[in-house]
């Protein structure tokens, strides 16, 4: 398919007054071993807690099941997750199904540590006119707030811009359902975006070195911004304004500083494709870097 502590980080920039209650009920299971959770942001915080790999939400085969069908994470997330969920109130196969954000979240069984999110709605990719829509759902900072199940995958180990969010365009993906990847930046990557001064990136504005042999456009986006506002709308201007289409266009996020990130668009061609998830390590050896 297609260095501080995170912890303390994690849980005091995103979940605020939450944590003290969280703190107390974090590590209690139900007995079918399911996390006590109603949504990403809750589990988040229980996984960075109890560093819960959730293992028990991956009963797909080591071999990747996605290949067999451009339609297969949709059947996945909808026929088995979803409705799954709704019949017993397992989350299986994902790893979470959130009603009220309208998003599970999936773990990649093919890959040791990625997680995608992936919208309860038929949403086909990033060129769905769907996400240009005023409610449609903020799907990026969804992915980004359940970055810790990543994280808790390596002990808590991974540092906050060592994680990377990406979103690969219509011709450089095998499945069409949206789905964002979450996952560790490849070491090439992060040592890249390290040096990347964001006052010189308030618009739009190519990084100094390609990252994969492609350009990259970015742009700065505070925390604020990143919470409230739909990314994908901000790339579909930039892109139909340098007269591409957003079929084409790969997406990536970055934490580069505290509640400081970088929105990276690559705007490729239907003859030359360009995936954002090049970008990223399932590995995850940045952390043994």
């Amino acid at each position: 398919m297609e260095r501080h502590d995170i912890v303390k980080q994690t849980t005091r920039t995103t979940f605020g007054p939450r944590w003290l209650a969280l703190s107390a009920f974090g590590t209690k299971l139900e007995n079918s071993g399911r996390l006590l959770c109603q949504n990403i942001l809750t589990c988040v915080a229980i996984a960075t807690l109890t560093g819960a790999s959730t293992a028990t939400a991956e009963p797909m085969p080591p071999n990747n099941p996605l290949a067999a069908s451009r339609d297969a994470l949709w059947k996945i997330v909808h026929e088995r997750c979803e409705l799954g969920y709704q019949r017993t109130g397992a989350y299986a196969p994902c790893t979470l199904v959130d009603e009220k954000a309208g998003t599970a979240l999936f773990k990649a069984s093919y890959d040791p540590n990625q997680y995608l999110l992936v919208p309860l709605a038929r949403v086909t990719g990033i060129e769905d006119p769907a996400l240009q829509e005023p409610a449609s759902p903020n799907y990026l900072y969804d992915a980004w707030a359940a970055r810790a199940f990543v994280s808790s995958r390596l002990n808590n180990s991974l540092p906050e811009p060592g994680i990377l969010l990406a979103v690969n365009p219509k011709n450089a993906r095998t499945q069409e359902q949206l789905h964002i990847h979450i996952s560790c930046a490849s070491p090439a990557t992060a040592e890249s975006l390290k040096h990347v001064n964001l006052v010189e990136y308030v618009d739009w504005k190519s990084l100094p070195a390609n990252l994969q042999d492609h350009t990259y456009q970015a742009r700065e986006v505070n925390r604020n911004t990143f919470e409230s506002r739909n990314l994908f709308q901000d790339v579909y201007a930039k892109v139909t304004t340098d007269g591409n289409t957003i079929d084409h266009a790969s997406v990536a996020i970055a934490n580069i500083a505290p509640d400081q990130f970088l929105l990276l668009v690559a705007e490729g061609t239907k003859d030359r494709p360009i995936a954002a998830e090049e970008l990223q390590d399932h590995n995850c050896s940045i952390v043994r870097s």
